[in-house]
């Protein structure tokens, strides 16, 4: 197998997602994050880096190394299943709000928590993703401190590239508390900075994520915009869901023109988003180290008609659990009935299948001579043992194909 030996390794092997936690751990100074010409958020050494900051880099790299719960997190209510790892409860849960319910995508849950942990007190602000506003097919880390920075910013499903812990030394060096919310391998991400860096567990305190099915390169919404003969400079308005339950794919120019499309017509079919080759091999998009995932509900998982908005929540840990408790109570949170597992393969089948066919993806990088990001508790050779030799070797040789397209 080929090691990671610099930053660079990590790109060409198509392991890097572009969160942006290698320019926070070595700094804007070393390292710079631009949009490639496929469309991807990847990271480029200004200046050589020194081999501590890189060793650094290497131990929190969701490319690198991606783990489950951490055992601290783990206790004597916790549940386990083989695909869906621990966790503590399953049900129905949305925000209160109505008009947080409306423009969010899905349900509002993770709106309607971050707000209640603002509005609390509980922490000083959030940390989470949001769209340039002169740009706003694209997105930027934003800290929101209130109401008004938390939900005018269109911090709704972002399905475009991002990177969300581009400023998380940033976050940390204010020395408040914060919660942090965002994809499944950011928090892996900041799961294992935790290990070297004791501000992590002081500062940040709530681990907030939804169950990812990936992220479209860019071209995917340019290829939007080109299809109403619009450029990206004129450019208002773009959603990707949201008002309405999924709501459309959505744009507003300039100069008042207005287009949009149905979410299943351009959404739908997974195998035309355009995910980067990093999703493809991705160990753990569910949420697994996160105090709580949140997830669609769409009875096969994909939506058949618009409706209200009813997000489900996975709890993992007690945190989690306070934290919905908590908003529950004070009025932000309504949930609704508890749900098993059977419910949760029925509304996420792509995740099953992903859980079942992504060791053997690993393996066959392997046998390309390519690395693989290294797991830890999240089972996935357990879980391969329960597919035919048939499915895993079409998984092993998949990836030679998906190779060439990195």
């Amino acid at each position: 197998m080929s090691k990671i030996n610099n930053l660079n390794d990590i790109v060409k092997n198509g392991l890097c997602i572009g969160c942006g936690l290698c320019q926070s751990i070595a700094g804007e100074q070393h390292i710079s994050i631009n949009m490639s010409k496929k469309g991807r958020l990847e990271p480029k050494e200004l200046k050589p880096l020194k081999k501590e900051i890189f060793e650094k880099i290497k131990k929190t790299c969701p490319g690198v190394i991606v783990e489950g719960l951490p055992e601290k997190e783990i206790n004597k209510e916790t549940k386990k299943d083989l695909i869906w790892g621990n966790y503590l409860s399953i049900f129905y849960a949305w925000s209160a709000d109505k008009q947080i319910r409306y423009q969010s995508s899905t349900g509002g849950l993770l709106n309607g928590l971050s707000l209640f942990l603002l509005e609390s007190k509980k922490i000083n602000f959030i940390s989470h993703t949001a769209s340039i506003p002169d740009k706003p097919m694209r997105s930027q880390t934003k800290f929101s401190y209130n109401k008004n920075d938390l939900l005018n910013c269109d911090s709704r499903s972002r399905y475009g590239p991002s990177s969300p812990l581009d400023k998380f030394n940033n976050a940390l060096n204010f020395k408040q508390p914060f919660a942090f919310v965002g994809k499944p391998c950011d928090i892996s991400a900041i799961r294992q900075l935790s290990k070297i860096d004791d501000r992590v567990d002081k500062y940040c305190k709530y681990l907030l994520t939804l169950v990812c099915g990936g992220f479209a390169e860019l071209t995917k919404s340019e290829d939007f915009l080109k299809s109403f003969d619009v450029n990206e400079q004129e450019l208002k308005t773009f959603r990707y869901r949201g008002y309405g339950n999924p709501g459309k794919m959505y744009i507003q120019t300039k100069d008042g023109r207005e287009h949009d499309r149905e979410y299943n017509s351009f959404w739908g079919e997974e195998s035309t988003w355009r995910v980067p080759f990093r999703c493809k091999i991705c160990p753990d998009a569910i949420g697994e180290s996160s105090d709580l995932a949140a997830l669609d509900t769409w009875e096969g998982g994909s939506p058949k008609v618009e409706d209200e908005g009813f997000n489900a929540v996975i709890i993992r840990t007690e945190r989690g659990r306070e934290l919905v408790n908590a908003a529950t109570k004070a009025g932000y949170i309504k949930i609704g009935k508890y749900l098993n597992i059977e419910d949760v393969n029925n509304f996420q089948p792509h995740q099953v299948n992903k859980k079942k066919a992504v060791y053997s993806r690993h393996q066959g990088l392997l046998k390309n001579n390519k690395p693989a990001p290294d797991t830890k508790r999240l089972r996935i050779k357990q879980i391969s043992q329960l597919n035919s030799s048939d499915f895993n070797l079409e998984q092993e040789n998949g990836i030679s194909s998906r190779l060439k397209k990195i």
